[in-house]
């Protein structure tokens, strides 16, 4: 983290831009060969992080649902659905994690984990509760900080690792109190960490819930189910600092959601002001387990849900942001770029200036004209192009390059990203 930008760096103090996918069972419906197709397929489609959780607790083909695939071991010693021995762990089993995190450190992946899903709704421990919440309050404040400081030992030195609080549940204010011990060991040990937290699409973004512990340096906003995207990152560009976010979770690829939903959740967040986005994909987040995906089984998910046309597509949102110094750009929701309307609701235009004034994107997606101030741009001559989403290429607009001063009238032919720069 450096203070005062809206993005995460890498090891080499260059932006990371977060281009993720959800794999959140990986860690026991995967063997490692299985770990190896998947992190394979997804570098190669240009995605830079993976969100998994540290240990299953319900989203499982595996009996009981936290042992792991690879091995059979389960995480601690005394493991069940309502406590840990959160200091007595098993080797074998937190190996397969280990596999995870240097196999996508390997590929230049990031690793949001989460240490303890606490699981939509909570739970008090039940065999059917999402996630640990039970757990995770049943347990002291010492073995749970010791549990934090186990992991930043473990995965801190990686160097690819953030870490996610929550869990599709922010909780009560003691719950969140409770687990965040586990940040508190986490930090005793690797006092820069970066720690996000993963609330309720209802609360769609995680600010409000975690900015009170020392530690939270990551905002990200949960959207999907009808969410303006665009609303989300207006609130949470806007906070104090300024912190950085990202688009956690949304609605999923394979869940019925039509392609032009999962395109829309990440232009619309990454042109107004997110410095990252991740995609998902039923029944891949959890590798085709019973509960919410399926019960096809992880080889099955594997062969069928790779490769789908949202996920081809989402290769060309990396294509288009990291050719640019994607860390420059601003939202513009004035008149600064575009001075006629944005539209409203999913039609709404998304346009983001670099602050420089080197090149600009608009997202648009629809067809339709808007009148463009090309004195936004800093350099003699404009060069505009259409970027299409479905195909990943580009079109130049008849006239280019234009003098960069008055307006111009631009027509989208459809859903395309106006890429304005010197060429």
């Amino acid at each position: 983290m450096e203070s005062g930008k809206r993005y995460i760096v890498d090891s080499a103090g260059r932006p990371f831009f977060i281009h993720g996918d959800t794999p959140w069972s990986i860690e026991v419906q995967l063997t490692h060969s299985q770990i190896d197709t998947y992190l394979n397929d997804r570098a190669a489609k240009g995605f830079t992080a993976i969100l998994f959780e540290a240990m299953e607790h319900l989203f499982s083909s595996q009996s009981p649902p936290w042992r792991n695939a690879q091995s059979g071991a389960i995480p601690f010693t005394s493991t069940t659905s309502s406590s840990c021995s959160w200091t007595s762990r098993v080797e074998t089993y937190w190996q397969t994690v280990d596999y995870i995190v240097a196999g996508a450190r390997a590929r230049g992946m990031a690793c949001f984990i989460t240490p303890a899903y606490l699981g939509f709704g909570g739970g008090s421990g039940g065999s059917g509760d999402q996630g640990w919440n039970g757990a995770v309050m049943n347990a002291t404040a010492t073995d749970l900080q010791a549990y934090g400081a186990f992991l930043a030992t473990r995965y801190g030195p990686s160097g690819n690792v953030v870490w996610v609080m929550g869990g599709d549940y922010a909780g009560t204010q003691a719950e969140r109190d409770k687990q965040w011990n586990i940040a508190v060991g986490i930090r005793s040990v690797t006092p820069n960490a970066i720690i996000t937290g993963h609330p309720m699409r209802a609360d769609a973004e995680a600010h409000p819930f975690w900015s009170r512990y020392t530690g939270f340096n990551l905002n990200c906003t949960y959207g999907g189910q009808g969410a303006l995207e665009y609303n989300l990152a207006a609130t949470a560009y806007a906070r104090s600092g300024p912190m950085p976010f990202f688009f956690i979770e949304g609605d999923y690829d394979g869940d019925g959601t039509p392609i032009v939903e999962i395109r829309r959740q990440a232009y619309e967040s990454l042109l107004s002001g997110a410095c990252g986005h991740f995609y998902g994909n039923q029944p891949l987040w959890g590798f085709g387990e019973p509960n919410a995906n399926g019960g096809g089984g992880a080889a099955n998910a594997l062969a069928t849900s790779l490769n789908t046309t949202a996920a081809q597509q989402m290769v060309h949102v990396k294509t288009l942001f990291t050719a640019y110094a994607w860390e420059k750009l601003q939202p513009k929701t004035g008149a600064e770029i575009v001075t006629t309307s944005l539209g409203s609701g999913s039609s709404r235009m998304c346009p983001a200036l670099a602050s420089d004034g080197s090149f600009a994107m608009i997202w648009k997606p629809t067809s339709g004209s808007a009148t463009i101030n090309l004195g936004a741009l800093a350099s003699a001559g404009v060069r505009a192009r259409f970027f299409d989403t479905v195909n990943g290429t580009y079109t130049t607009v008849a006239g280019s390059p234009f003098a960069n001063s008055g307006t111009q009238v631009f027509t989208w032919p459809g859903e395309r990203v106006l890429v304005l720069d010197a060429g």
